[in-house]
């Protein structure tokens, strides 16, 4: 039992309840306003057990708003004319990333001629379970995702913070930037300045040179919104200049 063998298996059985798949293993679905996804692998710690007949699973499931994506890039890499399908919104370096819960869980399986087929079953109706409870108590404790992402802004400050950028926000959406848990540290695009003023931009604003990293952007886009500053490609890739930064120019 191998990881091509249970994607094929799982494509079909998604195909099926109208869920599209990957060979990376991604089930999406585009349910709008929001976007369903769910990463799913072996568990290594959990390999099938013929005694138990169990086999562990890991399951990283997410949800966003579909407008998230466009959000996020537009602000990452301005003028891009990426168009977002649901692949890329599921996976890609353009994706709003919108991880709820990464869980381990343990299925009944067997060597059976069709254990493959009933263990994708039972992974799908899992899934859909996870969904069906998780808005109907989003429903009752929070009114609307946008309220669950601000109640939980420690757990989610990315999309904590684009519910603060749609609401022009911008202070309060670069607080939620700065938290630990804030996602795309480590997604970093190297850059090479040139002029005298793209070595000012990122002296002033790249924790390390001639990289620049995602959050770094999002952040310095607050900074900018909040003083009268226009986004630009060149503000994206190199960074705010320190009289930008500190609003002397507003």
């Amino acid at each position: 039992m191998g990881k091509d063998s249970l994607y094929e298996a799982m494509k079909t059985a998604a195909k099926k309840r109208k869920i599209k798949s990957s060979p990376q293993h991604d089930l999406y679905k585009r349910v709008d306003p929001y976007f369903l996804h769910t990463f799913y692998t072996f568990d290594t710690r959990h390999p099938l057990d013929k005694v138990t007949g169990k086999i562990g699973i890991i399951l990283d499931i997410a949800v966003k708003y579909c407008r998230f994506d466009e959000l996020r890039w537009g602000i990452i890499s301005p003028g891009s004319d990426l168009k977002f399908t649901d692949k890329v919104r599921a996976n890609s370096l353009a994706m709003c990333y919108a991880s709820l819960i990464r869980r381990p869980i343990l299925f009944d399986c067997d060597d059976s001629e069709n254990g493959l087929d009933r263990l994708c079953g039972d992974i799908l109706d899992w899934i859909e379970q996870f969904y069906q409870d998780f808005f109907a108590s989003l429903k009752k404790e929070h009114g609307s995702l946008e309220e669950y992402y601000l109640a939980h802004r420690e757990d989610y400050p990315l999309l904590a913070g684009l519910v603060h950028i749609e609401r022009g926000q911008y202070r309060e959406a670069g607080e939620c930037f700065r938290l630990p848990n804030m996602h795309g540290r480590h997604n970093c695009t190297s850059i090479k300045p040139v002029t005298e003023e793209q070595l000012a931009r990122v002296k002033a604003s790249c924790e390390r040179s001639y990289l620049r990293n995602d959050c770094e952007r999002l952040l310095d886009y607050t900074i900018a919104m909040q003083h009268g500053v226009e986004w630009t490609e060149e503000t994206a890739r190199y960074g705010l200049l320190p009289e930008e930064r500190q609003g002397a120019l507003s």
